[in-house]
């Protein structure tokens, strides 16, 4: 398309919280609308709690909730419930981890963690097969990616580390897997590393890691098409590649912005998260010294969680949680790496499924109340 999107500096110290901006030429601005179409989930008697996915299907909106551990249809035009498919226990159609939803095609595809099983629907809800995942290699439980156009299967482990020597950053490693469309490991693709952790050694042999600090480095592996993308919230560029493991093209703005340092106001966020890692590892003493404050992130990331909505790739901008500003931006590219435009919302949801201009969206209320909405796509250019 010969479109060039340019994302210029975040402006920590101007209190914008590390948000990239946009500012070249896109086809189309847009954001998502603030009044709902139609909200699903708002009956106190019927609430829903830990949606994983949403699907619309025709008429037919499809929820997935680990909660219930079902497939939930609905009416998109009313709100209507229509039916419920799936329950908790360990047989076909069954669930007890539900953590999955995707179409591809004319099937549904879930999966259960605890089983490591992919349940395949048809698009009415009527049970077809299941598939199981085993262990592949040395590696991990393996956790269930997307799949494929062809059916076959993305699937990530990762490799068991080995004990710190000395207080670290330590990111896991995930290798990627192929399975084919009857669960029967094909190859491995690979490795990409995954979260940021503050790791330290503990004096009976083990080890004690923390949650992610603030900025951190955090990836994220997902299929598109026909391949397969890596996320790394650092890189400005997202590699796609096909399911042989060959790179076949880089997402991202035709010049890659320089990182931003980390403010000075931001920075005394790394200090109170430092001092309240020193508290916690001194109820497990280790025996080693104070964590310098050099050690950790010096950068802003570019990218917040980001995943594929019926083709299309929608970058989320780095979004900063502790900060008020609820405001969201996303940059859309079509599978084959064209850019298409901007979204934005002045809320915190998560885009769920879009056809035309109507997003399905999730809406995150206080006590893990969520809703799931309609909402109109107004293109302001």
């Amino acid at each position: 398309m010969g479109l060039a999107l340019l994302l210029a500096g975040y402006g920590g110290d101007a209190g914008d919280g590390g948000r990239i901006q946009s500012a070249g030429a896109v086809e189309w601005t847009a954001r998502i609308d603030s009044v709902p179409l139609l909200t699903i989930g708002d009956d106190p008697n019927d609430p829903l709690h830990q949606v994983i996915g949403v699907i619309l299907v025709g008429d037919t909106l499809i929820i997935a909730q680990t909660s219930s551990a079902s497939l939930r249809f609905y009416d998109r035009h009313t709100g209507e419930f229509l039916k419920r498919v799936g329950r908790r226990g360990d047989g076909p159609g069954e669930y007890w981890w539900l953590v999955s939803l995707q179409r591809v095609g004319n099937r549904l595809y879930t999966y259960d963690a605890h089983h490591r099983r992919v349940t395949l629907h048809d698009l009415s809800g009527a049970l077809e097969r299941t598939v199981d995942f085993e262990y592949w290699g040395a590696y991990g439980s393996p956790d269930f990616v997307g799949v494929f156009a062809d059916g076959s299967f993305l699937v990530a482990a990762e490799v068991r580390a080995s004990r710190p020597r000395s207080l670290m950053f330590r990111r896991s490693v995930n290798v990627l897997g192929r399975y084919d469309a009857n669960g029967v490991f094909v190859d491995s693709l690979g490795y990409y590393l995954g979260a940021e952790l503050f790791i330290a050694p503990l004096a009976d042999g083990g080890e004690w890691n923390s949650v992610p600090p603030p900025y951190s480095r955090l990836s994220s592996a997902g299929v598109i098409g026909d391949g397969y993308y890596i996320l790394d919230n650092k890189e400005a560029m997202i590699p796609v590649f096909d399911t042989s493991g060959t790179l076949l093209r880089e997402i991202g703005p035709d010049t890659p912005p320089e990182p931003v340092r980390i403010s000075r106001r931001d920075r005394a966020r790394l200090s109170d998260y430092r001092d309240r890692l020193a508290e916690a590892r001194e109820r497990r003493p280790s025996g080693y010294g104070d964590i310098d404050l050099d050690q950790f992130p010096r950068f802003y990331p570019f990218y917040g969680k980001s995943t594929v909505v019926d083709g299309a790739f929608w970058v989320l901008d780095y979004l900063d949680t502790e900060r008020a500003d609820p405001r969201m931006d996303w940059t859309v590219y079509s599978r084959k790496g064209e850019l298409l435009g901007r979204v934005s919302t002045e809320e915190r949801l998560s885009v769920r499924a879009v056809d035309g201009d109507v997003a399905v969206v999730v809406h995150h209320g206080g006590w893990d109340v969520e809703t799931v909405q309609l909402r109109r796509i107004v293109k302001e250019r």
